[in-house]
């Protein structure tokens, strides 16, 4: 995991009790770290606030007020300069897509707070971690956690259950499910909408009203007063500010322009109440304050007097703050969460012993894939998801969705918004097209709790990034890192390890990882013995591929990963005679020092065999570990294939070579894979300076480990 490489890791416990024993894994991992201290300042930090126990919702809100202020804390530093920020919340090791997590699903949104951090401070590394804790003691939590850290790759969010099993998210196209034999509205209905007068919920219930024509209570913040006489041909609010402004030229500005925000939003939630019941619905309107507890039991208690039990909730009430993490106030933070999180907290309490059949919650896509300036709003939408999960568990009979949807083409989407969103690949929703998805939404019967509309392509992810050191002399690391590599390692060797952990982190459960088009730029560029520096990896899902990019100097080394697929082998017969690459009989000399150097790694190669058609070679594994489990093998296996691939070129060619390319790679199996490997490498061309070979590493067994497909050769520059 990046962020670790020379920097002090600040463990903040925030109630969890498991800081100490995080700390003392680090330091088994050669990682320097303390408890809590100032974080003024800190490169890498470790929230572990979302693993604290929780009674109430509203200690888990506390707790969400916590870790997000000492997001802020580290802001400046990780926009800057990057670092390793990484949170960790219990929320059933799957992000609460269980929905049997109870009351802690109210922590969800510190995931979100991460995926925002990740667009905000791209330079930073980011991670966010759900690891159950179940039964489990301090310790063992504690070292799952640090192995996430250390070893778990770039991978954003990743879940830790308690089977054992790693996983991560990602997206899928759902089809619709099977209608529902009796929908969850009709004429009897009775739907308490929040929020629903004003934005864009006002399409989505006229809609409800034409199809159905349930009863609805809208409950919102606007009083509904009347309007000074004579403004009713200004129609905007530059007009109704100059209007009322010619009447009043003793009313300071900002008093003119609120009482003009006041008349629209008054005329809009008439304009809304006209369009609901055109449509055919009874509706009122209940001015109320969601987040006052007297208020909405109030209200509720009013809504039954009127129209009998409630039967359906739609919770699409939210305002939005757009401040960047470090620069978001309390205030903003509060009012945010407030009108979406205790607004829900207070309805879902109010409604306990209602006869619902449709609880609708309105969430965004920025939970899932964050959104710069919108780091609050992503936390408090990533909860709704998560409680609909649970109440979908609470509540059988009852047709329970969060929707997560993209940009609409109105309502609180900005044209600075809508140009972020743009930015990720989301077109804005058509009102009309965006409330027709949410009436099909309704009848399907057999979808998942948490559900994304957009148009477009969903957006990707932050970018992955991780950093790794480069071990000194001795093998060591420098300061701390999860990776620790030989000294002079090629990049391309090292591409190789974190390209398939970077494509294995989108794509877990796929058997066999392919990467594409590897190039090294500057050609022949290597890693100096003497580097003491770090790497970086970059990843950009795009699609069903992932573009990387491993950042180093004095190199770079560039690649697509294929994910999914199952690609066959290439043909590898039986070993050929090739003469000895020294002329002796047996050719059983040590050639370790030329085909891998380093002290870490030790793998010398016994019977190299050298010639026009290709090589062989045997690799011995060990000695940086126990026999058949050598930390990051699979970089020091590709390491010796590709010199041994220089060493072919050199003495086919009469001069050095260095490999510059590779068409593709393939990892066939996963774990250790024994004593030895034996290296194969088939000549495919040599032409004047250039020379491309295939290589393959087999296992014992003789079943293949690896494939290096279209190895490309050049003079050493």
């Amino acid at each position: 995991m990046g962020g670790l490489t020379g920097a002090v890791v600040h463990v903040v416990d925030g109630g969890s009790g498991l800081a100490r024993d995080v700390v003392t894994r680090l330091h088994a991992c050669g990682i320097e770290a303390v408890e809590g201290g100032s974080l003024s300042g800190a490169s890498a930090v470790v929230l572990l606030g979302g693993m604290a126990p929780v009674e109430t919702p509203q200690d888990a809100l506390t707790v969400m007020r916590e870790v997000f202020t000492a997001g802020q804390e580290v802001a400046a530093v990780m926009a800057t300069h990057g670092g390793l920020f990484a949170v960790v919340q219990d929320t059933g090791g799957d992000f609460g897509l269980s929905g049997e997590h109870g009351d802690r699903a109210w922590l969800g949104g510190i995931a979100a707070l991460a995926r925002t951090a990740a667009r905000e401070w791209p330079a930073a590394c980011v991670k966010a971690i759900d690891c159950a804790r179940g039964t489990r003691d301090s310790a063992a939590v504690a070292e799952a956690i640090v192995a996430e850290l250390v070893s778990g790759g770039p991978a954003l969010n990743v879940g830790l259950p308690l089977d054992g099993r790693r996983v991560t998210l990602d997206s899928v196209v759902a089809p619709h499910g099977a209608e529902l034999a009796d929908a969850p509205l009709d004429e009897d209905s009775v739907v308490v909408v929040t929020g629903g007068a004003r934005g864009v919920t006002p399409t989505v219930l006229a809609e409800l009203a034409a199809r159905y024509r349930p009863r609805l209570a809208i409950l919102g913040r606007t009083e509904l007063v009347e309007e000074p006489p004579g403004l009713e041909d200004a129609l905007d609010q530059p007009a109704l500010v100059a209007r009322l402004a010619s009447r009043d030229p003793g009313s300071g500005p900002v008093a003119i322009r609120a009482q003009a925000r006041r008349i629209l939003a008054v005329r809009e939630v008439r304009r809304t109440l006209a369009a609901v019941r055109a449509g055919g619905s009874e509706v009122r309107y209940f001015p109320v304050d969601v987040t006052d507890a007297a208020s909405v039991h109030r209200v509720l208690d009013e809504v039954r007097e009127v129209f009998g039990p409630l039967t359906g909730l739609i919770h699409a009430a939210g305002v939005v703050h757009d401040k960047y993490i470090a620069d978001k106030t309390a205030v903003q933070y509060e009012a945010v969460l407030a009108t979406k999180l205790n607004g829900l907290r207070l309805l879902l309490d109010a409604t306990r012993d209602d006869p619902l059949r449709l609880l609708c919650l309105f969430s965004s896509i920025a939970a899932w894939a964050g959104n710069p300036g919108q780091s609050d709003y992503a936390m408090a939408n990533e909860v709704l998801g998560q409680i609909a999960a649970v109440e979908r568990v609470r509540r059988p009979h009852c047709l329970v969705r969060s929707i997560g949807w993209g940009p609409w083409d109105g309502g609180m989407v900005t044209p600075e918004i809508a140009a972020r969103f743009g930015q990720q690949g989301l077109d804005l929703i058509p009102l009309r097209s965006g409330a027709g998805a949410f009436v099909a939404e309704l009848r399907n019967g057999r979808g998942p709790a948490h559900v994304l509309l957009t148009v477009g392509e969903l957006p990707d992810p932050p970018a992955l990034r991780a950093e790794t050191p480069v071990a000194d002399e001795t093998g060591q690391p420098h300061g701390a890192g999860g990776l620790r590599f030989p000294v002079g390692l090629q990049p391309m060797a090292m591409a190789v390890e974190l390209f398939t952990a970077a494509a294995r982190g989108r794509a877990p459960d796929q058997p066999i990882v392919t990467l594409r088009d590897i190039a090294l730029d500057p050609p022949g560029a290597a890693a100096p013995p003497d580097d003491r520096g770090s790497v970086r990896i970059e990843g950009f899902p795009r699609g069903d591929r992932l573009e990387l990019r491993l950042l180093g100097a004095p190199s770079r080394v560039e690649a697509v990963a294929r994910l999914g697929g199952t690609p066959g082998g290439g043909v590898w017969p039986d070993h050929p005679y090739l003469p000895p690459l020294d002329g002796g009989e047996d050719g059983g000399e040590d050639r370790g020092d030329v085909v891998s150097r380093g002290a870490v790694l030790r793998m010398p190669v016994a019977g190299v065999r050298i010639g026009a058609p290709g090589a062989v070679a045997l690799l011995e594994l060990g000695g940086t570990g126990a026999p058949g489990d050598v930390p990051h093998l699979e970089a020091m296996a590709a390491d010796a294939a590709l010199r041994l691939a220089a060493l072919w070129g050199e003495k086919e060619l009469g001069f050095p070579v260095a490999p510059v390319g590779l068409g593709e790679y393939r990892r066939h199996r996963f774990g250790p894979a024994g004593r030895t490997l034996h290296c194969l490498l088939h000549s495919r061309e040599q032409a004047g300076k250039r020379a491309v070979c295939d290589i393959a590493l087999l296992r014992e067994d003789q079943t293949l480990y690896a494939e290096f497909l279209g190895v490309a050769l050049n003079p050493c520059t």
